[in-house]
């Protein structure tokens, strides 16, 4: 959920962040992360559902606060800006374990020293009809490389088909090609720098690439594709407008 306070119309604008407007078309496209809602969870994720009952709703919407507020860390970071774990009050700005997720973050940034090209750039194709936000496009080693964040507990398949497409969308608007695409993991159970030198890795981070294909990652999300269309032929945003101030006229 995205929020706009729109002061010249005196209203709160609330966007639903699932999907992305084409300027050219003036047509809204649903987000490549709506469109993998339909990927199967696996009995794994029904058995968790099982023991933590009416709970998961809660965790779900906790992990993805986490998930956007380390997002949003990162981002600060790499446009300059100085991160704190507590303010001048001595409050804390960052929940410790954030925290750990973030210097996790600083420690592959200062170890690799990757060239920034994009931070969180979005892109919408009107020919796939999709949109997204890339979280970061860089040089390592001599190498283009797409990469996306993640904070959660472990790496899910769908992770894969999420940045997969997500290449193939910056392939077909930029000239720039992509070498390689990976996810960054600022939970691995990773003890520290690899002794091979082959893998991009510290403590507690890891950058993964995808074990399958980049074809089979790109062809598993258009069969997904095509299912999530069938389910919602007639998709549209919920958008929702509120004004930005009442009063009771006595």
């Amino acid at each position: 959920m995205k929020i706009h306070h729109d002061t010249e119309n005196r209203q709160i604008n609330v966007l639903d962040e699932r999907f992305y407007l084409s300027e050219e078309r003036d047509e809204f496209y649903p987000s490549v992360t709506t469109v993998l809602e339909a990927y199967p969870k696996g009995p794994g994720f029904t058995q968790w559902l099982k023991q933590v009952g009416f709970n998961a709703d809660e965790i779900v919407k906790q992990a993805g606060e986490e998930g956007s507020i380390v997002h949003n860390a990162i981002e600060r970071f790499l446009k300059g800006h100085e991160l704190r774990w507590i303010d001048d009050e001595g409050n804390g700005i960052y929940k410790f374990h954030v925290w750990q997720m973030i210097m996790r973050f600083h420690d592959f940034f200062t170890t690799y020293n990757p060239e920034i090209i994009h931070i969180e750039q979005q892109i919408v194709d009107d020919e796939l009809r999709l949109g997204g936000t890339l979280d970061f496009v860089c040089r390592i080693n001599g190498e283009t490389w797409l990469i996306d964040f993640k904070s959660s507990n472990a790496i899910y398949e769908s992770y894969w088909l999420q940045i997969a497409k997500y290449m193939q969308m910056w392939q077909r608007k930029h000239l720039q090609p992509i070498d390689r695409y990976g996810i960054l993991w600022l939970k691995a159970k990773t003890r520290g720098e690899d002794k091979t030198g082959k893998k991009i890795q510290g403590k507690g981070w890891q950058l993964k690439e995808s074990p399958k294909t980049y074809k089979e990652d790109i062809d598993t999300f258009e069969a997904l594709h095509m299912i999530w269309r069938r389910e919602n032929p007639n998709y549209k945003p919920k958008n929702m407008i509120y004004p930005d101030s009442i009063k009771l006229e006595l």
